[in-house]
């Protein structure tokens, strides 16, 4: 019977091994992007949109949503999306969820209260969001609780931004641009 015999690899075996894994797990993650959610939504500069990329960042009307890094959500391919009313920023449940995102026309919007942050409303005012909003709407006063729900369908290109009436000061503010 025959032993195998191993012997210690020299430093050079072990770097040059390295550098092959390291080239191929870098090549297997390429094209793996998205936001994180595993959806596969892209993201579109804020900057293409200043009235957004603006309303999200002031601080002269309420504090800046600080979940907004600048970039709105693409969720054009959906028929039918969800922000949810009470999620994680601005403190703790102060925030929208995504709070900047880009539909397409006919797309309808619900928008679902998480039971987090108190009571929270819905309010497109055009005269107190920088007077750049081209939709007006409300889902009436400040309501709390986890089964509250608000829609409303995006028929024309344009943009919408809202806010929560009584965190407004805590940046709770939204933004959809419908292309």
């Amino acid at each position: 019977m025959s032993r195998l015999s191993f012997t210690e690899p020299d430093r050079r075996t072990v770097l040059r091994s390295l550098g092959v894994l390291s080239a191929v797990g870098l090549t297997g993650l390429a094209g793996c992007g998205g936001d994180g959610n595993g959806d596969g939504a892209g993201a579109i500069p804020g900057s293409e949109y200043p009235a957004v990329d603006e309303w999200m960042t002031e601080t002269d009307i309420g504090d800046a949503d600080d979940t907004y890094e600048g970039e709105i959500v693409d969720l054009r391919d959906e028929s039918d999306v969800t922000i949810d009313v009470g999620a994680e920023g601005n403190g703790d449940g102060f925030a929208y969820g995504p709070s900047a995102v880009a539909v397409s026309t006919g797309t309808e919007v619900l928008w679902e209260w998480t039971g987090e942050g108190g009571q929270h409303n819905v309010e497109a005012e055009p005269d107190d969001q920088l007077g750049e909003s081209d939709y007006e709407f409300s889902s009436g006063e400040a309501v709390e609780g986890d089964d509250i729900e608000y829609s409303r369908t995006f028929d024309d290109s344009g943009i919408a931004l809202y806010h929560c009436e009584p965190h407004l000061s805590l940046g709770m503010k939204g933004s959809i641009v419908v292309d």
